[in-house]
């Protein structure tokens, strides 16, 4: 099957048929905005990486009895949001924390509340700057992303860009920033 300018309606049934390189393009196609996606929902890039392949097993396990669809990634998006709640909330309910360690330990002193906001302001501030540093397209796509939630296919109709284009500026923008960020933590750990 040729799968570069399939719709998502035939590319789904042709997997929903059994088609092996169908279900190869629907992965190659959608892991990636699932991975951006799962990463907005929780900082634990090992459970979405795995809970991406735990949807992906699961619909190719069931391909037989799943609905017809007009747009693929809604689907996913809304099949890896269940699945990374029912990971997160069986975690939560496995350890009763407040049983092991009492509430009044993890109260913060002022003075500590007064310290974690200033080392928050001087974060943010440190990441303005580092927006501020980016290229001009690089820091466009992080505005509409962040600022504006916007998709990566609507930031690329936008910048009248491809979705994978906005996807290379937001990668190569969030690896500077995130060298800004982390450059400034090993300055500032140095200085104290």
């Amino acid at each position: 099957m040729h799968t570069t300018c399939t719709s998502d309606f035939e590319l789904w049934n042709a997997f929903r048929r059994g088609d092996a390189q169908a279900y190869e393009a629907i992965y190659r196609r959608y892991a990636p905005a699932l991975f951006s996606y799962g990463k907005r929902l929780t900082s634990d890039y090992d459970l979405v990486r795995d809970t991406i392949q735990d949807v992906f097993v699961e619909i190719w396990q069931r391909r037989e009895h799943l609905a017809d669809l007009q747009t693929i990634k809604f689907y996913l998006f809304r099949v890896l949001r269940n699945a990374l709640s029912k990971t997160r909330k069986r975690s939560d309910d496995s350890i009763d924390w407040q049983e092991i360690w009492p509430a009044e330990l993890f109260m913060p002193s002022v003075e500590s509340d007064i310290l974690e906001e200033e080392s928050r302001q001087d974060r943010v501030q440190r990441l303005r700057q580092g927006i501020d540093r980016l290229p001009e397209r690089q820091r466009e796509a992080v505005m509409l992303a962040f600022y504006d939630n916007l998709s990566n296919e609507e930031i690329g109709l936008i910048m009248g860009i491809q979705a994978q284009s906005v996807t290379n500026h937001l990668s190569r923008a969030l690896h500077f920033l995130r060298d800004v960020i982390v450059t400034w933590v090993l300055v500032f750990s140095a200085w104290t």
